[in-house]
Formats: C-alpha cells, sequence, structure tokens
C-alpha cells in the first residue's frame, strides 16, 4: 500500500487549517447542500468534505458515511492533496497504489474515488471534495468539470473565513451553553410565541421522563399533558402578553413523588419593528421541596420552643406582679428593687418571643388583625402613657401633639399600639438625655398621619436602604451600645401594610430622625360601645392544667372583684357545672387539644352553658384559633399566654357584658363611609356593628367574630360582594345576609340572601324594618315621620 506523501508546505497547511477553525465543528448547511447535491448529481453512494489534519481525515460534511474520521495513512483524499487537479481512481482494485488499501480490500470496499483538492484563503490545500462508490465507473470530462464546479463552490465557503469563525464560535457558545445548562439542577427552557419549546436542558427530560426528541419543538400542553397545563395556563398567557412571571406548583416527576417548584417566566421581545411584541419567554424553575421542608421545620421549632417558654414566663410574671401590687403585703425598697430589676428582664424577654412569633407569623402570613373602628388620639395617649417609664430611664420626655376632633380608623388596636411603641422606644433610644420624643397627629388628604420625631443623630446613609429588613441594625456588633433584635421596623411594616396603610422616615445627621406612618381614615361614626357591667360578685370558673398557672389566674381575678373556682380537667369543669352557675369560664386549648374541643362543643349543647362567655388562655391561642376555626366553638376572645392581666379582666367583663345586653352584632360589609354612618345610626337601639369596606377586612372579621346578620354591598374595591358568600356558606353558624347594594340582581341569583334591597329604591324605614324583621326584632311602637 502506498501511503501519502508529506505536503512540502505542510507547517504552514496545518496552521492555515487550524486558523479555519472548522475541525471538530458542528455540521453546517452551507456544506451539507453541496454534499446532497453531488450524491443525486453524480450517483454514487458517498461524498465527503474532507479535511487533512495532522494524523487523520476529519469530514466537515459526509453523506453516506458513518465514521466522522479516518487515519492519514490509508486516505485517497492525503494523495489527492499533492496536486493541483483532480485525482481520480476509477477502479482502486486494479491499481497497484491502492489495491491492498484496507479501504479497498474491506469496508467500504472502495473502487472509485474522485477528488478536487480544496485551498484556503492563503493558497494551501487543506481538504479536498471528493466521491466515493464501491463500485467501478468511468468519470467523464463532464462530470470532471461538474466536480470542479461543487469544489470550487466549497472553497469559496472556507475561504469566508469571518463566517466560518462567526459560525465556529456560535457553535463553541451553544455547546458551552447546553453543557452549563445541563449541569443545572433547575428547568431552564424557552418557549416561542406558539408555546413551543426551542430549547430545554437535561433536567426537562429527567422530570417530566421524555427524550429530548419527545421534547423539543412540542407544545408545553403535549409535553406537561392536559392537567398540568391547565393549572398554568394563566400564567404562560402573562408571559406572551409581556409580563414578567412568579409562582410555584406542585410539578410531578416521572418515577418520583411530586416536588414543589418555584418558577420565572421572563418575556422576550423582538427587535426594530417587533421590540413591542412578545416572541416567546424563558423559563427557569427550581426545586424548593427541601427548602420548604426546612422551613416547615424552622417555623415549627420556633413556636414550639417560643410556646415552651411562655408558659413559665406567665408564672414568673403574673407573680412578680402580684408582688409589686402588694398582694403578699408591703415588702422592702431592697427587695422591691430587685423585683423591679427581675419585672423589667421579663418583660424584655416576652417582647423578644413576640418578636419572634409575629416575624414567623408575618413570613408565613398567619398574622391575624382584629379590626376595629377607634378614634386614633385616645389609643396613642395610651401608648405614650405606657412609654413614659421607659423613657424616663432615659431621661427622655414625649410629647403628644394632635388635632381636637377625632381621627377615626379601622385597626387592630393592639398592632397599631405594638408599631407606636416600637417607633417611640427606638426614638428614646436614641435621643441625648434631657430631649423630647414628639409624637404627632394630622390628617393628610384621606389618611391619617402618626409621626415620631426624635432629635438624636440620625441615621447612618449606608444603613438606610435596609432599615425595614428583618434582623438589620445600624450597629450590629456584639459590643453595640442599643439593644433590640432588629426584628422591630420589619414587623411594624407588615403590619401597617397590611392595615392599607404605609410607613416610612426621614433623617438628617446630627439633626434627628422622624419615622411617620399612614392609614386610610375612617369617617364613620365610632362604633357604639358595649355595656361595662361591673361584676363584683361574679364568679368565674378556671380550667387550667398547670397549678401554677391556675393559683396566678385565680388572684388576678380575685384582684379585679371576681370570685374563683379553679379546676384542672373537663371532667372537674362539668362537675362544677353541674353543682353551680358561672358568669364565664376560662379555658387552655391547645391546636391538638381535642378533648378541650369535645368539652366546649358539649357545653355549647347544653341549654344552661349554651350561651356562657369562654375566653381560651393558652400559649398557642393563635394557633388554636386558626386550627379550631371550622369548629360551632362560639369562643368569646382568645387570649396568649403570658398573661396580659388588664386584658383578662377587661376581657371577661366586655364578655359578661355583652351576654347581658344581648344586643345582636352586625358586619356591615360597605366601602361608603356615609352609608355606614347612617345604617349605624337607624340601629343603634337594638344591635352593635362591626364594620369592613373591603373583601380582605371582611374575611378577617368573619374569622373574628359571630355574627347575627350581615349587611352586605356588592360593589366592593377590588371585587364583589358576591365573593364573600363561600366564606359566609363556610361558618359554623351562617348569619342571614341581607344585600344592600346599588346594584339591581337578577330574579333567582340571590345566593341565599335573606333579603335584597337597591340603595336608590330603599327608604331609612324600609332598611330598619328589613333588618328588624331579619333579626326577629320587634319594632318600637313609637312612630316616625317618614
Amino acid at each position: 500500500m502506498l501511503e501519502p506523501l508529506i505536503p512540502f508546505d505542510e507547517p504552514a497547511r496545518l496552521a492555515e487549517l487550524q486558523g479555519l477553525r472548522l475541525l471538530d465543528s458542528l455540521p453546517e448547511e452551507r456544506f451539507d447542500r453541496l454534499t446532497r447535491l453531488a450524491i443525486k448529481l453524480f450517483g454514487v453512494k458517498t461524498a465527503l468534505v474532507s479535511l487533512i489534519d495532522h494524523e487523520r481525515q476529519w469530514f466537515k460534511s459526509r453523506q453516506g458515511l458513518d465514521a466522522p474520521e479516518t487515519p492519514r495513512n490509508i486516505s485517497f483524499c492525503g494523495h489527492a492533496i499533492l496536486n493541483d487537479g483532480l485525482f481520480v481512481i476509477e477502479d482502486a482494485s486494479k491499481d497497484v497504489r491502492f489495491a491492498d488499501n484496507p479501504l479497498v480490500t474491506g469496508g467500504p470496499y472502495l473502487r472509485f474515488y474522485a477528488g478536487m483538492p480544496l485551498r484556503g484563503p492563503n493558497g494551501h490545500m487543506v481538504g479536498t471534495f471528493c466521491l466515493i462508490d464501491p463500485v467501478a465507473r468511468r468519470f467523464d470530462e463532464e462530470d470532471r468539470a461538474a466536480l470542479r464546479d461543487l469544489a470550487a463552490v466549497a472553497a469559496a465557503e472556507i475561504a469566508n473565513k469571518d463566517l466560518s469563525i462567526a459560525l465556529h464560535t456560535a457553535s463553541e457558545n451553544e455547546l458551552r451553553l447546553r453543557q452549563i445548562t445541563d449541569a443545572v439542577p433547575a428547568l431552564i427552557a424557552y418557549v416561542d410565541a406558539g408555546q413551543h419549546l426551542v430549547f430545554h436542558n437535561r433536567a426537562y427530560e429527567e422530570v417530566f421522563g421524555l427524550t429530548a426528541q419527545q421534547i423539543h419543538g412540542k407544545t408545553l400542553r403535549e409535553v406537561m399533558g392536559e392537567e398540568l397545563y391547565e393549572t398554568v395556563r394563566r400564567h404562560v398567557d402573562k408571559a406572551l402578553a409581556g409580563e414578567a412571571v412568579s409562582y410555584e406548583r406542585l410539578q410531578p416527576v416521572a418515577g418520583q413523588q411530586a416536588r414543589d417548584y418555584a418558577m420565572n417566566y421572563f418575556p422576550r421581545f423582538g427587535e426594530g419593528a417587533q421590540r413591542e411584541q412578545t416572541i416567546g419567554f424563558y423559563v427557569l424553575g427550581t426545586d424548593i421541596t427541601e427548602m420548604k421542608r426546612l422551613n416547615r421545620m424552622k417555623s415549627e421549632f420556633v413556636s414550639t420552643v417560643s410556646h415552651e417558654l411562655r408558659t413559665p414566663l406567665t408564672s414568673i410574671r403574673g407573680s412578680l406582679g402580684l408582688l409589686a401590687g402588694g398582694v403578699a403585703g408591703a415588702v422592702p425598697d431592697a427587695v422591691r428593687n430587685l423585683i423591679d430589676i427581675a419585672r423589667s428582664n421579663c418583660e424584655r424577654l416576652i417582647r423578644l418571643i413576640n418578636d419572634i412569633l409575629d416575624a414567623e407569623k408575618i413570613e408565613s402570613g398567619q398574622m391575624r388583625l382584629a379590626l376595629k373602628v377607634v378614634a386614633l388620639q385616645p389609643l396613642v395617649q395610651q401608648g405614650l402613657v405606657a412609654n413614659e417609664g421607659f423613657a424616663s430611664q432615659h431621661g427622655v420626655t414625649l410629647q403628644l401633639h394632635a388635632p381636637d376632633e377625632p381621627l377615626w380608623v379601622n385597626i387592630d388596636n393592639d398592632r397599631i399600639t405594638q408599631v407606636l411603641t416600637n417607633l417611640v422606644s427606638n426614638a428614646v433610644k436614641f435621643s441625648p438625655r434631657s430631649a423630647a420624643v414628639e409624637v404627632t397627629l394630622s390628617r393628610r388628604d384621606e389618611s391619617v398621619r402618626i409621626e415620631v420625631r426624635d432629635h438624636g443623630p440620625g441615621i447612618p446613609e449606608e444603613f438606610r436602604s435596609r432599615i425595614f429588613q428583618k434582623f438589620s441594625q445600624a450597629d450590629s456588633s456584639d459590643t453595640r451600645v442599643k439593644g433590640g433584635t432588629g426584628l422591630g421596623l420589619a414587623i411594624s411594616k407588615a403590619i401597617v401594610e397590611r392595615l392599607g396603610g404605609n410607613i416610612g422616615f426621614t433623617s438628617t445627621a446630627g439633626v434627628g430622625s422622624c419615622f411617620f406612618f399612614e392609614l386610610p381614615e375612617w369617617q364613620a361614626a365610632p362604633v357604639p360601645a358595649a355595656i361595662d357591667l361591673p361584676a363584683p360578685a361574679q364568679r368565674i370558673l378556671v380550667c387550667e392544667p398547670d397549678p401554677d398557672i391556675a393559683r396566678l389566674i385565680s388572684m388576678m381575678l380575685e384582684k379585679a372583684g371576681f370570685e374563683v373556682d379553679a379546676v384542672h380537667g373537663c371532667q372537674q369543669v362539668l362537675a362544677r357545672l353541674a353543682t353551680r352557675s358561672y358568669a364565664a369560664m376560662t379555658v387552655d386549648l391547645q391546636p391538638t387539644d381535642h378533648a378541650g374541643v369535645a368539652l366546649i362543643l358539649a357545653l355549647r349543647s347544653e341549654a344552661r352553658t349554651s350561651n356562657m362567655p369562654i375566653v381560651v388562655v393558652s400559649a398557642a391561642a393563635g394557633e388554636s384559633q386558626i386550627r379550631f376555626n371550622n369548629q360551632p366553638l362560639s369562643v368569646s376572645n382568645w387570649l396568649d399566654k403570658p398573661i396580659d392581666e388588664n386584658l383578662l379582666v377587661c376581657g371577661l367583663r366586655s364578655s359578661i357584658a355583652s351576654m347581658a345586653a344581648g344586643l345582636p352584632r352586625i358586619l356591615h360589609v360597605e366601602d361608603d363611609m356615609d352609608i355606614q354612618r347612617i345604617t349605624a345610626a337607624l340601629a343603634q337601639d337594638f344591635a352593635v356593628f362591626e364594620f369592613a369596606a373591603t373583601l380582605p377586612q371582611a374575611r378577617a372579621q368573619l374569622q373574628a367574630h359571630r355574627f347575627d346578620l350581615i349587611l352586605l354591598d356588592l360593589g366592593l374595591p377590588g371585587g364583589s360582594g358576591w365573593d364573600l358568600f363561600p366564606d359566609i356558606d363556610a361558618l359554623p353558624h351562617r348569619p342571614p345576609v341581607v344585600v344592600f347594594s346599588a346594584t339591581d340582581v337578577a330574579d333567582g341569583d340571590d345566593r341565599g340572601a335573606a333579603a335584597i334591597l337597591v340603595k336608590a329604591q330603599t327608604s331609612n324605614e324600609e332598611l330598619l324594618s328589613t333588618i328588624q324583621s331579619v333579626l326577629k326584632i320587634t319594632p318600637a311602637t313609637d312612630s316616625k315621620d317618614s
């Protein structure tokens, strides 16, 4: 066998070949169309664009041959590049140079070969355009001319160096991109405007259990299946409308259990005339199953530890409070100082625990609000009084500037007090001694603004952008002078925003800072106050499994003038109730306390105790309230441990007074403040009103209270009153609904409403009569002009 010689310009030839960056590149249509044409034109089995490397010939384009390369020392093309003209072997088996060549004696049993050398841009022979066939044949001049023409076109493509380099670079980049995306354990894809998957990574194949061919070019519906596609269809539509989309979904996984994925769609816009048009979107899906599991574990751990701490703190706090109040008699000044120190640090620990729990509630979306319409000035005044002791310790005075006319807001009193306390305590901590912290109330358009201004050092510029983030502190070192967890402002922001307001600040270095928050002003009249009946001789039944806490609750209630019986279990409760009556009862109810739930249900089924006020006092009151929300417990109030003595006493008195007054409670869902005010005035003699201006507020009220009637407007901000009916229907004791709206309702579309009134067609007397009729209240006998 005659091996091909090495050209005299071999080093320069190889250098030019390498510079073309064609070796080992992806197939290209510009070469493949030429080899396909050669097969059809010459009727041969194989056509190649062959590049002659150092020890191999590598095929940039090949038709009719599986091997991507063969050794150079047995190649025919290695001979062809030694001359300028065509190199033709019509029957290799009869040519002494090639008769014993392995390509002739074995597969592919080559007989015919015709190759035209291909010059690079610098004039060196870098390869050939060749034809191969296992059948010997004649190759006339017409055939030779045609082959020269095809080779000239191939050489021109090779000479287009810039295009070759660009295509090679693109090919390399695509290969690199695919390697990167295939290595990422996330769903990555590109979807065109027709919802076809134009690009996807290997994770798509693994998750959906499909091959690349079963995914590429198919639609999302075909790849996902009908059921999953329908759940994500609205997100796909948003992305194709040009909107960035983020959502979570439960993703079926081939051969495994379904997993939680966080999905993100990023729209891609066209160029030029199509720059406003969405031409597709990119997909990024991240498996968050483990993250969600760890978050649940963390939340459960924090909640459990915090609740476990609350129980002993209840005993400590209560006992210290009673000692300070003189329940055990007068104590020496030295002992009183120690008691005060212990109480102060106990309160500090309680605040820390509450901050941690509040942060967890915010993260999990479980922060509940008990909305009530109140005048803001008295609430702020009470908050400042509660903080005067803290301010005095720092040598700071508190000043309130407020208008004389009341500013009404619909808020959760405790939560707004929490926000105010946080802002005031921060201002006090950063104020110099003998300075004043000024709290100002004002009206801004349709909002009420509360400002807390100090004259401290101001807020560092580098800290301002993250001041409302959790655990953020200007000085986060272990040796910082000011205390705190860094949770207060984050919690305050969440509370204010949940109430429909906003919070912010201004600060000047060396002058001071002003924190403010704004809440929507409520223009309605104040909610009629419940009758406050003193209960000096009323008897309370306390059901508490912890003897220390039972004794503590008893002492608190006895101090307030109640008589108390304490028991430690459900059977003891039933035994006591069998022998005497009680004005009210407290009970410890845990989230898993099915015996406690059964006890309350049993009491509600008995005529003697069906209306007895029951107050839950628990280290997990909030969780229990959520857990048993759908049970017909009719609990008057839910109080957290550690026990706030004032809340406990006031809560019991309020519950007893409400039962004694016997007034029905009406929820008026209406965003027009004037109509709220008029309706409340009409029915103030026989009913107590709570108000909600939006669907979220109405749902919060339904969770917090039991109502005897719902007066419902249909036209509400952000939704329809009809959307509230599923929540009403799910209540254990469904109250009747009177629709009172500007919208006419079609016949048969009342959704089970007790009455439907159109505002423009209903007089005050008709509205009043309808409410009394539904509540089964006999109208007053005095007549009024209509």
